[in-house]
């Protein structure tokens, strides 16, 4: 079984990391994927816990590789190890912060992400969340159109039949780098999740499934709290909320300017906590309003038998591989959404 790609095993890291640094003083959680699979609403379910000093930017992509295709304010091999602790509030987290949080879904497929992270974080504790495949696929392919990155003409047809024809190649066509173009790969998580597995241990991964998180948001996270050892009973009463859940814009390019409007903001107010905060409170209500100004029902994404066909035999072998390396079955069965 294959762990990891070719590519994290012949690119080696080197970083120069001090036994004793700043960042040793601290212990980080890092939800590391996977993308469209509720990261999201648990990263915000553990922000807002009193034991968990979460970062200022959910998603803050510090450990991917140089050349991975998402921008970012800051990447280790750049800027240094200790400038990750830039994007936590680590004066105002007092000694009942037990973790630092961040939530960057696309470490999961960052070929040298879980190597880097081990030099710099040799103590970090990960939890990845898995949705069934195929329908993680459907969502990644109503999310690039939402983004603008696919385009309008392009089938979800289309959009299989170019990663099955060039899978992965996507990187080397500017047309095509963004991440959501090599969705139906990242599908098979076993492939990614063993090096994680390999350099951290198993008692250090922790594994969700969106499903699980879908049907009761407060059973999924009680053994999050218990694994993690902070107070489940905080989240007795909590009112627990789906985040950044896909819906279909009227207008794609409005919403770019939105999404980067936004990402914009945030980066300005990173380093003032109490801009962030508020920031924080007007984005949630300005993000509501937005949502029903610019979003319209979502279009029947339709797909030919033969796609079905594929993406069923394509990931038919994923459940059997996810109880090989994690010991535990997956609440999915392998169906293709209609």
């Amino acid at each position: 079984m294959r762990t990891s790609s070719e590519s994290s095993r012949s690119i080696p890291v080197t970083i120069a990391v001090d036994k004793e640094t700043r960042l040793s003083k601290h212990r980080f959680l890092i939800i590391g994927g996977a993308s469209k699979a509720g990261t999201t609403s648990v990263f915000t379910y553990l922000s807002e816990h009193p034991q968990i000093c979460a970062s200022a930017t959910k998603e803050t992509r510090f450990f991917l590789d140089p050349d991975y295709p998402l921008r970012s304010e800051m990447r280790c091999q750049r800027d240094g190890p200790d400038a990750y602790l830039s994007f936590f509030d680590v004066q105002a987290a007092g000694s009942e912060k037990t973790w630092k949080l961040e939530a960057t879904p696309d470490y999961l497929y960052s070929p040298r992400t879980p190597d880097l992270i081990k030099q710099t974080l040799p103590n970090a504790c990960f939890i990845f969340i898995l949705r069934e495949p195929s329908r993680r696929l459907l969502s990644f392919y109503q999310f690039g159109r939402q983004l603008n990155e696919i385009s309008r003409a392009m089938t979800f047809d289309d959009y299989v039949e170019l990663q099955k024809n060039n899978p992965l190649s996507g990187r080397a066509q500017q047309k095509y780098r963004h991440p959501v173009f090599d969705a139906l790969e990242h599908g098979r998580y076993s492939h990614y999740l063993g090096r994680f597995l390999e350099l951290f241990g198993r008692p250090a991964v922790y594994i969700g499934f969106y499903e699980e998180l879908q049907r009761d948001p407060h059973s999924f996270m009680i053994p999050i709290c218990q694994w993690a050892d902070i107070d489940e009973t905080f989240y007795q009463d909590y009112s627990f909320q789906i985040k950044n859940a896909g819906f279909t814009a009227r207008s794609s390019r409005l919403h770019r300017v939105y999404f980067e409007t936004r990402a914009r903001a945030r980066r300005l107010v990173r380093q003032r906590p109490r801009l962030r905060s508020a920031l924080r409170q007007m984005g949630h209500k300005v993000n509501s309003v937005y949502q029903r100004l610019n979003s319209t029902k979502r279009e029947q994404v339709l797909m030919s038998h033969s796609t079905k066909d594929f993406i069923s035999a394509y990931y038919q072998d994923e459940p059997a591989r996810l109880k090989e390396l994690l010991g535990i079955d997956v609440p999915w069965l392998q169906t293709v959404p209609r």
